[in-house]
């Protein structure tokens, strides 16, 4: 809408100041004029407007559908999945089976291929190796997504911080019982 907008915009601002054959006869004659340098600071101000909107265009027609949902429809029914749900279920299977606190999970999803890109921050608890670690999670997500949302995992990017280098320590101890 905006590139739409910018195109008209450039048009007009163009004809206010320099005399096009079609539309002139619409704008007002007293505001065009003849002087040389405001011509060209026009069509030079004109030009950058319409390619910045032309830009904007091409980048909505190109650019990919991200969604906050996946839509699953079959001959049983519709069924939506939010992107909220997902990354609690992650979450929650992160800090069961991964010997983590203080798990933050960001999910980016494609709805036209159904296609996953998945950020995950952890604290360590156990100290221990963090490569693997970070590999189990890994598995522990792609498993997790594909069993959930039946979506192709492209990228997962893990984070784990160690426990005594964490800003958090209070989260990252012993899990408090009420």
């Amino acid at each position: 809408m905006m590139g739409l907008i910018g195109i008209a915009q450039t048009v007009w601002f163009v004809s206010l100041v320099v005399p096009i054959e079609y539309i002139s006869p619409i704008m007002i004659k007293t505001v065009q004029t003849k002087t040389f340098w405001i011509l060209i600071t026009a069509v030079i101000l004109g030009v950058i407007v319409g390619l910045i909107s032309l830009v904007l265009i091409l980048t909505a027609i190109c650019a990919p559908q991200k969604s906050d949902q996946l839509r699953f429809k079959s001959s049983n029914g519709r069924l939506s999945i939010s992107k909220a749900a997902v990354e609690k279920i992650l979450q929650n299977s992160i800090l069961e089976e991964g010997n983590v606190n203080d798990v933050k999970v960001k999910l980016h999803l494609r709805t036209k291929n159904r296609v996953a890109r998945v950020n995950v921050a952890a604290v360590d608890r156990l100290n221990q190796d963090l490569l693997k670690l970070g590999e189990e999670i890994q598995t522990i997500v792609t498993d997790k997504l594909e069993q959930v949302m039946d979506a192709k995992v492209k990228k997962v990017r893990v984070k784990v911080t160690p426990f005594d280098s964490s800003q958090n320590r209070q989260k990252a101890s012993h899990p408090r019982v009420v």
